[in-house]
């Protein structure tokens, strides 16, 4: 295990992380296409939109439910002029507090079509050894139309049999050009360096996580031994804790590393144990209410040596009856169907009622289905409707006559009439005398 780092120590490599974080961005903002990822989600902020990503810290900024307060729009519009086009104003960056792993993701993705550009070059360069030229030779060499009369000439055959290759592969070429916005040159120079301050980045953050394991140790022995997780377990929620906590770390907030990365460790812990401790994960908010309900029921039996009624608890903690019951239900512990009481041997399962239909049951009801819709294809649209919900073939819910007569505006003799000769027309249609046969009527 590295043993922690001093106060100069952890100074230096943070200024050495922030340099390497400005050659991140500042290889982004080369691209176009960069350049429009990065301040896509600062307009969206500022005209009230939500953006698609979350490029800064929301508490500083004070930003709830996706919204900025207007006196922030006027602070983060002023500090976004300062940053113009390429050029990296390293002050107004700072001024943004960053999610610096938000703009990570953005260069992998912006730079993820470069391997597909190599793969390009290679297989240009590879077709160049057939005609054992240059590119602009071969060129010229295939659209030479008096060299191909000459068998001499095989060269200029071998360039005018790859030239739609080499034509394909200049056009795909040229539509990355046109979706980046930059050269292929500027557009691999930029990639090289953003890869360089990625892979130096990513290993100043295991110098951090490193150093300050001993950290994560000591917050997990507060909540070890553990019933419900094992001690690795936590340890490894703890280190999650600590990375988030290096990602998010401003040494200028005036507090060293293992200050600001307890809360995070502490945090993801105990997220950690609230969602491994019950079979059926129930969210933190709901349990957090759960431990308040407790402690207020706590509270009133010291104070009046009994334990509160439903009305006396609402009562007590200010809160309606039904949400306090909501969250008892909600907070239930499970309960295994195979569980028996001690009065007799039945089970949970034995008073549940068994809704399951067996395959061959239901895929009679489903041909019964299909043959009754196609019977009833046979009647008019209203002799139709009155069969349908005459005997509830909608909901289950069958109507008498008289709300029959109420929906079509008729008597309940005239609807019985109606239901008389739809009836007839099934039969002769032979569908009474099949589900007759079949039980089902």
């Amino acid at each position: 295990m590295v043993s922690p780092m001093s106060e100069e120590e952890e100074r230096e490599l943070v200024e050495v992380q922030e340099k390497e974080r400005f050659n991140m961005l500042e290889s982004i903002l080369s691209v176009k296409l960069g350049r429009h990822m990065f301040f896509e989600p600062f307009r969206k902020l500022l005209d009230g939109s939500i953006p698609g990503r979350k490029m800064i810290d929301e508490s500083y900024w004070s930003v709830i439910n996706d919204l900025l307060p207007e006196p922030r729009k006027n602070e983060l519009s002023a500090i976004l002029g300062n940053m113009k086009d390429r050029y990296l104003n390293r002050e107004s960056v700072r001024d943004l507090h960053l999610l610096w792993h938000t703009v990570e993701n953005i260069g992998i993705e912006l730079f993820e079509g470069i391997e597909e550009c190599r793969k390009l070059v290679s297989r240009r360069k590879s077709l160049m050894i057939f005609v054992e030229d240059e590119l602009a030779p071969v060129l010229t060499g295939a659209l030479n139309h008096e060299s191909l009369l000459k068998p001499a000439m095989l060269n200029s055959y071998r360039a005018w049999v790859l030239l739609p290759l080499f034509s394909s592969i200049q056009n795909e070429l040229d539509l990355l050009e046109v979706r980046t916005g930059s050269g292929i040159h500027e557009y691999s120079i930029a990639e090289k360096r953003f890869r360089k301050a990625f892979l130096k980045n990513a290993e100043i953050l295991d110098r951090f996580v490193e150093a300050n394991l001993k950290l994560v140790v000591s917050k997990v022995r507060k909540y070890y031994p553990c019933s419900i997780m094992e001690e690795m377990d936590l340890v490894q929620e703890g280190c999650q804790g600590l990375m988030e906590a290096v990602k998010r770390f401003d040494f200028r907030r005036g507090c060293k590393l293992s200050t600001f990365a307890v809360w995070w460790i502490r945090q993801y812990i105990i997220k950690a144990i609230i969602r491994h401790s019950r079979l059926v994960r129930v969210p933190a908010s709901v349990q957090k209410e759960d431990s308040s309900i407790n402690r207020a029921i706590d509270d009133f039996t010291i104070e009046n040596g009994r334990m509160p009624s439903s009305a006396e608890l609402s009562a007590y903690m200010g809160k309606d009856r039904d949400e306090i019951e909501q969250i008892y239900l909600t907070t239930a512990p499970s309960l295994s169907l195979d569980h028996t009481s001690e009065e007799h041997d039945a089970t949970i399962a034995d008073f549940l009622e068994g809704r399951f239909q067996q395959p061959d049951v239901k895929a009679m009801h489903s041909d019964t289905r299909e043959r009754i819709d196609a019977a009833l294809t046979s009647l008019s649209d209203r002799e139709k409707t009155i069969i349908t919900l005459r005997f509830g073939l909608l909901d289950g819910e069958p109507c008498t006559l008289q709300e029959l007569g109420r929906i079509f505006g008729i008597s309940r003799e005239r609807v019985r009439q109606l239901e008389y000769r739809a009836l007839s027309k099934l039969r002769g249609h032979g569908l009474l005398s099949t589900l007759s046969e079949n039980g089902d009527l």
